[in-house]
């Protein structure tokens, strides 16, 4: 029994601390896991892709067998991603698009080729080597506009959050992402672009990828990828610009239009109140890690000294208190959890 408590408590670890990317926001409205969203091979294990020389790094779907519906969103409007837990680990994100070849469903369409363009990016924010933050670490969920000059057709819509607390080494970076169907209608006449291929798009070597962000602390940040395409007439920020993300909230009536060579359509119109943003506090939320040796800093000050309270989203430290009503578990000597 001990034996088994232990195999457990490790796996508890293992996929407490990963996530998957599972469900769609479209109308403002936040879908089924799965439902939009093509089922991934870490749907069960959370574990994420490392090897961005592999077919998985497009959307990690090698084992699975894609039923996902396609849904219908107007160029110009807003979607999104959520995450059943949020996106944990310090990291930075982009989301590409890929429009499916003129007569092919996007539901039998893989995503191979020099097609996927680059629409948006949450990227770390420095201040010359002092500090270093990720405004996208801790969020449950994305929004992003998908650009109004983009032509009505099926696309692919690929997520990918680049998870960099081990990054210091090649293959260390973790890659969670996932990729949804959708149809744009009301399109434009913009032409997306640069186009890169997945896999193709990184080596793995780029600046923002194989990257220490402990010691020293990056006087800069390098986001990963193209430029950014913003429609026809728009302009895209250097590469390596910091982004931030603000909290906002309306209330808003939306419908939805669903299609599907899989699924019958459907309309769905409800009245919701959106978020964006992230929220922080003193206490770990559920399945949240509240200790374990070197988890209240002193693993960074026997290594980085003076330099430790500097580092920010540093994986060793945290909250030692659980949020109501949980309480902290102790799994091992390295891992507490909030259950």
């Amino acid at each position: 029994m001990k034996f088994l408590s232990v195999l457990f408590a490790a796996w508890v670890v293992k996929v407490s601390a990963h996530y998957t990317l599972p469900a769609l926001i479209a109308g403002g409205v936040d879908t089924a896991q799965w439902l939009y969203v093509r089922q991934t091979n870490n749907w069960e294990t959370n574990d994420p892709v490392t090897d961005v020389t592999i077919d998985d790094i497009r959307c990690y779907t090698s084992t699975e067998s894609d039923t996902s519906s396609t849904a219908t969103v107007t160029a110009g409007s807003t979607i999104g991603f959520t995450a059943p837990i949020t996106l944990y680990h310090p990291g930075v994100l982009n989301v590409y698009m890929a429009q499916a070849p003129a007569g092919t469903d996007v539901a039998d369409w893989d995503g191979s080729g020099e097609v996927w363009f680059r629409i948006y990016q949450i990227t770390a924010d420095t201040d010359g080597g002092e500090t270093i933050t990720f405004p996208s670490q801790n969020l449950a969920q994305v929004t992003f506009p998908i650009p109004a000059e983009t032509p009505s057709g099926q696309y692919l819509v690929r997520i990918e959050h680049i998870a960099l607390h081990v990054a210091n080494v090649y293959g260390g970076a973790q890659f969670y992402l996932s990729c949804a169907q959708i149809e744009v209608t009301n399109g434009g006449n913009g032409t997306p672009g640069p186009l890169v291929a997945f896999p193709g798009a990184y080596t793995g070597n780029e600046p923002g990828i194989l990257i220490n962000i402990y010691y020293p602390i990056p006087a800069n940040y390098t986001q990963p990828g193209p430029p950014l395409w913003t429609g026809a007439g728009g302009s895209s920020p250097p590469v390596g610009t910091t982004s931030t993300v603000t909290s906002t909230k309306a209330s808003t009536t939306t419908t939805i239009s669903t299609t599907s060579t899989k699924a019958s359509t459907t309309t769905v119109s409800t009245t919701t109140t959106s978020s964006t943003g992230s929220s922080t506090g003193t206490t770990a939320a559920e399945y949240g890690q509240c200790g374990g040796q070197g988890w209240t800093g002193e693993l960074l000050l026997s290594f980085f000294g003076s330099q430790a309270p500097l580092i920010k989203n540093a994986p060793d430290t945290g909250p030692t208190a659980c949020a109501a009503p949980y309480t902290c578990h102790v799994l091992n000597a390295y891992y507490s959890q909030c259950y």
